[in-house]
Order: structure tokens, then sequence, then C-alpha cells
């Protein structure tokens, strides 16, 4: 996949400073982890084994104590649940993996049956980007930039139409027409919260029709919510934050395994590689990286990408209307 200018450079910078040990590793093994997520981290680290639970062409997730994380292609890029793995020989150590597997684990390595599958021999650890300096003005240029470069490339299914300040200019999925009650009660939530300066209790009854609404792993309105907690935390609205995840955490048993991993990462702040990098430039009014960016958000999941930046981008506007930066 099409991955943004600057994941693309860090994935290569992470590839050549571990190549001394890579090197050696390729001669006898199919895959090299190159990066771990933190949470990915946490949970590999008190690790013996691990379960296969879902393949896919080109990542596939392992039960681990409890919690999912998963294992990628380094070409998707990094996040807080996945170890980025790379091959000379391609995806082929994909296909060494199936659903109901046990994969050993160790300090230096995962294994099937005896067999080193991956070595986590100079894995480095992956965290989201830093927060950059911002202002009202920036935000307010970044998210006119945001509307004119995703207009012509914003799917017409799930929820991506809320990234728009007028997202009734957009055909309506099935998805959309579900949860526009839902984001309205968000949006003026938000915008009371913002303008009290102060967290007020949310209703439950909004995150509960967005949680588990739509197909896949990640279903719609979780990415939207997730979007949602990232964003959030990452411009320094933790007490809202927090109101927030106190209602989604109270729910995660309407979602699925995977996505309930995903929400947890995203009360922490941290999602996927692409997605802070676009929060970033959104911040910064980076007109001139977006597009590439959003190109980047186009390659995750059918529409989890542009359902988490919808989520981002309902937080930033209601953010923009107050005269606070950070």
């Amino acid at each position: 996949p099409c991955i943004a200018l600057t994941e693309m450079v860090e994935i290569e910078t992470i590839s050549r400073q571990s190549s001394a040990v890579v090197e050696e590793t390729l001669l006898s093994l199919a895959a090299q982890a190159i990066a771990i997520g933190t949470v990915a981290r946490r949970e590999l680290e008190s690790a013996l084994f691990g379960r296969v639970t879902a393949v896919f062409e080109h990542s596939l997730y392992l039960e681990v104590n409890g919690s999912w994380i998963c294992l990628a292609d380094a070409n998707l890029g990094f996040g807080p649940l996945t170890v980025s793995v790379e091959s000379k020989y391609g995806r082929e150590w994909i296909k060494s993996f199936s659903v109901g597997r046990l994969v050993k684990l160790s300090p230096v390595d995962m294994s099937i049956d005896d067999s080193k599958i991956i070595s986590t021999i100079g894995i480095r650890s992956w965290q989201p980007p830093k927060r950059p300096a911002w202002t009202k003005n920036s935000l307010m240029l970044g998210l006119r930039a945001l509307e004119n470069l995703a207009q012509a490339k914003v799917p017409a299914e799930g929820l991506a139409r809320f990234l728009f300040e007028s997202p009734d200019r957009f055909p309506s999925s099935e998805e959309s027409r579900a949860a526009e009650h839902s984001i309205g009660i968000l949006k003026n939530w938000l915008k009371k919260c913002f303008e009290v300066q102060l967290p007020i209790t949310l209703y439950k009854e909004a995150v509960a029709k967005l949680l588990g609404l739509g197909p896949g792993l990640t279903p719609s309105g979780d990415d939207f919510l997730g979007g949602m907690l990232i964003a959030l935390y990452f411009c320094g609205e933790k007490s809202v934050q927090k109101q927030l995840y106190i209602q989604v955490e109270s729910l995660l048993d309407s979602t699925g395994p995977v996505s309930s991993a995903h929400l947890k990462a995203a009360a922490l702040g941290e999602g996927s590689q692409s997605l802070h990098q676009v929060l970033n430039m959104l911040l910064e009014g980076n007109e001139t990286q977006l597009e590439l960016g959003i190109d980047a958000i186009n390659q995750i999941g059918h529409t989890s990408g542009w359902d988490a930046l919808a989520g981002v981008a309902v937080v930033l506007r209601k953010l923009a209307l107050t005269s606070r930066s950070v």
C-alpha cells in the first residue's frame, strides 16, 4: 500500500538500523520483526504463548493473555498493537500461521512447532509522534485543506462524511444514517465541554448506538469513537476524553475483541502511525504533506482509516471554535 512519505522514511530508517542483525537473521529465518507498538510490547513481555485468531493477506492477529496483538507486513505502517515484520521473501511468513495454531513466544523469536518463523532480535519500540506546536489559525488552515483534499477521495460507505463541516453535502450510507443522531449528540456535548472548559457527563445511549455499528473486525462506529478518543487525548483534553471513555469502556462487551483492543489503545491516545501523522498535519496546517497523509488513511482497512479520521475531525472542529491553543 501507498503510505505517507514520512512514515515510509521512518520504516526505511528502522530497517537500516536493524540491518546488522537482520542480514544474519534472514539467512535462517523467514522474517524479522523491526518495530513493536507499546501495547504489543507490554503484552508480549510476560507471555510464553499466543494463539492465532485471524489471518489476512497482509497481517494476522494473536490472542496473548486475553489481549489481541497484530503481526503485520511493515508496509502497513506502525501502531500500538502492531509488531511490524519484513522479510526478503515478501509476505510468505504469513502462510506459516493458521487460525487456532499455538505460537511459542520468547525474547528472541516467535516459533510454531519448534520452527522459528519471526526473529525479534533488534526490534525497536514505536511510539506516536509528539504533538506539534499549533494555534487556532493553523488548525483552521488544516481543516480547510482537509475539506478540499478529501472531497474527491472520501468513500460513500462508513462514516467518512462526518469529517466535513457540512456532511449533508455527501451521500449517506446505511451506517451514517444509523449514526447521525448519536454523532449530533456527541458534537453538542463537545461544544459544551469546550465552552465551559469542564467535562460534562455524556449520555451512554449516544455511545451505545455507535459501538459495534458496521461490519468488520473494527466497525465504523468503533473507529469513529477511537478517533475521538485519540484526538481528545492528544490535544490535552484528557478530562473530556475520560468522560467519553467511561461510557465506551462500560460497553466494550458489545463489540469484538480486536476493536476492543484498539479502543483501549485509543484511550491511551494511541492509534495508527498514519492517523497520528494526519492529526499532526491538521494541527500544524501542513497542507503540503496532507494529501499524502490522506492517501495513507485510505489504505487502512475498508473504511477504518476514514471512520477514525472523521472522529478526529469532529473533535478538532469543535476545538477550533475555542481560542485555546497548545
